[in-house]
């Protein structure tokens, strides 16, 4: 099959013999079409491919939250799913390749410039998180800002996200999910938000249950 380009307005887009027409905020512009790869990929090229795809697949149940979580002083310059993908990248795989993976402790699935939860303990029993943090009396800590626990089972692409009711001046908030959300393997984070969505902490790592049994712990406590 012949590549061909189509007339918009009268001017080509698309692929024309080795050419390639595309238009960039109204300006067409005409490059040279990308030559087949003819050699194989580098190792270090591969690697850099898994880092990615592990990246994007764990991050991808968690994009519609990314999108208001993630807001670093210059966030203008990339969406928050976008932000969220380089911080793993760069600091949450874990491995020697090809043995690669997400360091789930490593993640943020929030970051920002409010002072994040001091302290922070997450007590579970009877399908009920209880979520509880140090509060501090400050004339520069904002007491109204809304807490939240978010629940990702990554085994099923799963997350639940409390609603916000709690502040952080509360020093706790309590969510129950269904028992569904505890088959396989769970991460726990905790963060801070504003009630507009225009700031947020980073987030805290609060441990990790498999089959609703606790695995690894960060200020995590389980109810027998």
């Amino acid at each position: 099959m012949s590549n061909m380009a189509i007339l918009t307005g009268g001017t080509p887009h698309g692929k024309v013999g080795g050419l390639v027409y595309y238009t960039r905020n109204g300006v067409s512009y005409v490059r040279s079409a990308p030559k087949p790869r003819t050699t194989p990929p580098s190792p270090a090229q591969q690697a850099q491919r898994l880092r990615m795809k592990l990246a994007t697949q764990f991050l991808a149940p968690l994009v519609p939250v990314l999108a208001d979580t993630f807001k670093p002083g210059n966030r203008k310059k990339l969406s928050g799913p976008n932000w969220a993908t380089r911080q793993v990248l760069q600091d949450a795989i874990a491995g020697d390749y090809p043995d690669l993976y997400v360091s789930a402790e490593r993640v943020l699935v929030s970051c920002g410039p409010l002072p994040p939860m001091r302290y922070p303990e997450l007590a579970f029993g009877e399908g009920v998180f209880t979520l509880s943090w140090m509060t501090v009396d400050s004339m520069l800590i904002d007491n109204n800002v809304p807490a939240y626990l978010l629940v990702y089972n990554q085994t099923h692409q799963r997350l639940v996200l409390s609603e916000g009711t709690a502040c952080r001046g509360d020093g706790q908030l309590d969510m129950q999910v269904a028992a569904e959300m505890l088959n396989g393997t769970v991460h726990c984070y905790g963060f801070l938000m504003d009630r507009i969505r225009r700031s947020a902490s980073d987030s805290v790592f609060l441990g990790t249950l498999v089959d609703a049994e606790l695995v690894m712990t960060s200020g995590f406590e389980t109810d027998n």
